[in-house]
C-alpha cells in the first residue's frame, strides 16, 4: 500500500484513483461483453444477407472497439513499463491476451474494413492477383476469431468458491485450452490458404480466371455483339455483376440503388485485363467464412460454459472443499467435521490425505480434547503426533 493510499484509508475515504481504476475495469468488462455480441452479429449479418447499411454499422463499431482495446493495451503496457514491470504484465498479467485481441485485429480486420469504407469502394486488381485478393479477404475474416480471446479477460474477474487456488487453476486451464483452440484455428487456416489444398477461394479464383479468359477470347472471334455475349455470361454465372469495356457498361445485373442497398466495398471483387473490367459477387465466400467464424464462436462459448457449469464445481468438490475442511480443522480447535470422501474418488491423492486426516488427526484431536477437558489447539499436539500422521 502506498503512502497516499494509507492516508485515504486513515481518513475513511477511498482514493479517487482507486475509484477511477475500478470504473475503468468495469467499463472494459462491459466493452468485452458488447464486442462479443458485435462479433456474433457481424458474422450473422453476413450469413443472413442483411442490408449493407446494417452491416456497415457493425464494421464501424468493430473498429471503435478494436481501437479502444488497442489504447487499453498501450496504456497498461506503458504503465507497467514505467514501473519496470513490462515483462511481468505481458506474461503473468496476461498482457499477451490484451495484445493479441487488440493490435492484430486493428491491423488485419477492422482497420482495413474501416479504411475501405472511407475510400468508398474496392481496389482494382489485375487478373494475376485474383487468388491473392481472395486469400486476403479470407485472412481478414479469420482474424476475427482473435476477438474470442477477450473472454479470458472476463475469467480473471470471476471468483470460484472463494479459493485463490481454484481461481488460479481454472483460469490457467481455461487460458490454455481456449488460446490453443483459437490460435491453432487462426494459424492453420491462414497457412492452409497457401497450401495446395482444395478450398472455396482457389476454386472461385480458377473459375473467375477461366471465365474472363474465355469471354475475352470469344469477343476477339466476333459473331455476336459484346452486349449479347456479356448477357449470356451473366445468365450462366450468377456471381458476375458487371462487365465493362473501355469504361462502357455492357452488362449489369442490378441497378445502382440495389447495389447501394446490398453491396459494401468488401462484397465484390473487381478485376481488369486490358480494356476489360469485371465485377464478381463474392458474398458466397464471405458467408462460408462467416459460418466457420460462428462455429468457432459457439465452440468457445461452449468451452467457457463447460468450465463454469461443470468443471468449476467438480474442482471445488474434489480439491478445494476437502482442503478447506482440513485447513479449518487444523486452525480451529472446535472444528471436528470429517472430510466427506466420495467412493469413486477414494483413491485420489487428496482423499487419501483426507482419510488420514479423518482417522488419525481427528482421533488425536478428540483424544487430546478429552484428556484436557477443553477444546484442543494446534499446540496441544506434539511434533511426535504430527510425525505419526505422516508415517
Amino acid at each position: 500500500m502506498s503512502f497516499t493510499d494509507f492516508l485515504w484509508k486513515t481518513a475513511g475515504r477511498r482514493n479517487p484513483m482507486e475509484k477511477l481504476k475500478n470504473f475503468f475495469e468495469s467499463f472494459i468488462v462491459i466493452a468485452i461483453l458488447l464486442v462479443l455480441v458485435q462479433t456474433f452479429l457481424e458474422d450473422f449479418a453476413v450469413l443472413a444477407g442483411w442490408n449493407w447499411d446494417i452491416r456497415r454499422n457493425f464494421i464501424i463499431t468493430g473498429f471503435i472497439f478494436d481501437s479502444l482495446f488497442t489504447i487499453e493495451f498501450l496504456v497498461r503496457y506503458f504503465s507497467a513499463l514505467g514501473k519496470g514491470q513490462a515483462g511481468k504484465y505481458f506474461l503473468e498479467g496476461r498482457g499477451w491476451i490484451d495484445f493479441l485481441a487488440s493490435i492484430p485485429l486493428l491491423l488485419l480486420n477492422s482497420g482495413p474494413a474501416f479504411l475501405s469504407l472511407l475510400m468508398g469502394g474496392g481496389v482494382v486488381f489485375g487478373l494475376g492477383s485474383m487468388l491473392n485478393i481472395l486469400k486476403i479477404v479470407k485472412a481478414i475474416r479469420i482474424a476475427r476469431v482473435l476477438r474470442l480471446l477477450r473472454i479470458l479477460k472476463i475469467f480473471r474477474r470471476i471468483k470460484y468458491t472463494g479459493s485463490v487456488m481454484a481461481q488460479r487453476h481454472i483460469t490457467k486451464i481455461n487460458t490454455i485450452s481456449i488460446t490453443a483452440f483459437v490460435t491453432t484455428l487462426f494459424i492453420f487456416t491462414l497457412a492452409g490458404g497457401y497450401l495446395s489444398l482444395p478450398n472455396p477461394e482457389s476454386t472461385a479464383a480458377e473459375r473467375y480466371a477461366n471465365e474472363i479468359n474465355t469471354f475475352i477470347g470469344l469477343s476477339n472471334v466476333g459473331g455476336i455483339s459484346a452486349e449479347e455475349q456479356a448477357a449470356v455470361f451473366g445468365a450462366f454465372d450468377k456471381d458476375l455483376l458487371i462487365v465493362k469495356d473501355k469504361g462502357q457498361t455492357l452488362f449489369s445485373r442490378f441497378d445502382n440503388p440495389t447495389y447501394s442497398l446490398l453491396f459494401g466495398p468488401g462484397d465484390f471483387a473487381y478485376f481488369e485485363k486490358g480494356s476489360w473490367s469485371f465485377f464478381f459477387d463474392i458474398r458466397k465466400l464471405l458467408r462460408i467464412q462467416s459460418v466457420y467464424n460462428l462455429l468457432f464462436f459457439l465452440v468457445v462459448i461452449v468451452l467457457v460454459l463447460s468450465y463454469l457449469v461443470y468443471y468449476s464445481p467438480h474442482f471445488a468438490l474434489t480439491v478445494t472443499d476437502p482442503v478447506h475442511v482440513m485447513r479449518r480443522g487444523f486452525s480451529d480447535s472446535s472444528y471436528n467435521l470429517e472430510v466427506e470422501i466420495p467412493e469413486k474418488y477414494r483413491d485420489d491423492d487428496i482423499y487419501v490425505l483426507a482419510d488420514l486426516y479423518n482417522k488419525e488427526y481427528l482421533t488425536l484431536k478428540q483424544r487430546s480434547s478429552a484428556e484436557r477437558g477443553a477444546g484442543p489447539t494446534m499446540s496441544d499436539l506434539s511434533l511426535d503426533d504430527i510425525q505419526d500422521l505422516l508415517e
